[in-house]
């Protein structure tokens, strides 16, 4: 176990990107102890241990087998770790205060269909925190982007603004926040498109590799990310629709005076 383990955190944490996208989405998402938490496609349940560590009910959803086994080793005292798909979320309307994912949408059979099921498992007002591959002609060469699809089974790398209208078409309030963009200078992904391509090779260089990246991150950013973050809402019950489900009644329409000012939009 304590090789596992090892290998594992390993996996997890000599990444060029993936560390940042957790912070991105705990900062987006920002549970607390009160909310109950979902991470679609939790693998090994390495994040989703860190997650855990400031959601209150937290489930991991993952369909692999082996690696449902695994989380459950490793991870599984304080949180509950559920095969399904995210087309197919195996839960109750309105049962998460947040919802997240770390780079995993890229690899569903239908996107769209899993953000339906993410609008419908969240409570009203809740949030909505992903981080998809966005590989584009504008980012990564045509070479790169067919090598990388097949070496990781991706089935769509996702721009900025396919996103807004995905999340448009699900029912979701898209955050006031910008999207953040990683990855996003030619050196920094050159840097990581080698060191996808030979792991081991590279290794022993990874902390200089890191802080490489990290700096022409912050000092050349000269194209969109090849990884985005972003965050959604769903939307909160009006008033209005609260009162009606609690009381069984439906409330009457009433007309707006001609006079009456256009409500704000967010």
């Amino acid at each position: 176990m304590p090789m596992t383990r090892l290998m594992s955190t390993i996996k997890s944490v000599c990444s060029l990107n993936r560390r940042r996208e957790f912070d991105e989405l705990l900062r987006r998402s920002a549970p607390t102890k009160q909310d109950s938490l979902l991470d679609i496609g939790s693998g090994d349940g390495y994040w989703t241990s860190y997650f855990a560590q400031y959601a209150g009910r937290t489930v991991g959803l993952e369909p692999d087998p082996e690696a449902l086994g695994l989380a459950r080793k490793l991870h599984g005292r304080n949180i509950t770790f559920q095969q399904g798909f995210a087309e197919e979320l195996p839960f109750e309307d309105s049962s998460f205060d947040c919802v997240v994912s770390v780079s995993c949408f890229e690899h569903f059979r239908d996107a769209q269909q899993a953000l339906d099921e993410c609008y419908r498992v969240l409570k009203p007002g809740g949030r909505l925190a992903i981080s998809v591959d966005s590989l584009l002609p504008q980012n990564s060469s045509s070479e790169f982007r067919s090598w990388h699809s097949k070496k990781y089974f991706v089935t769509e790398y996702f721009p900025e603004k396919r996103l807004a209208a995905m999340f448009q078409q699900s029912g979701f309030r898209p955050a006031k926040e910008p999207v953040t963009h990683l990855l996003n200078s030619q050196r920094s992904a050159r840097i990581r498109e080698h060191f996808l391509r030979n792991p081991r090779r590279w290794l022993p260089a990874f902390p200089l590799l890191y802080s490489l990246v990290l700096y022409f991150d912050r000092r050349e950013p000269d194209m969109p990310g090849q990884v985005l973050v972003t965050t959604a809402f769903k939307p909160p019950i009006p008033d209005h629709e609260a009162f009606s489900k609690r009381s069984g009644h439906s409330r009457p329409e009433v007309s707006s005076p001609p006079f009456a000012a256009p409500l704000a939009s967010n």
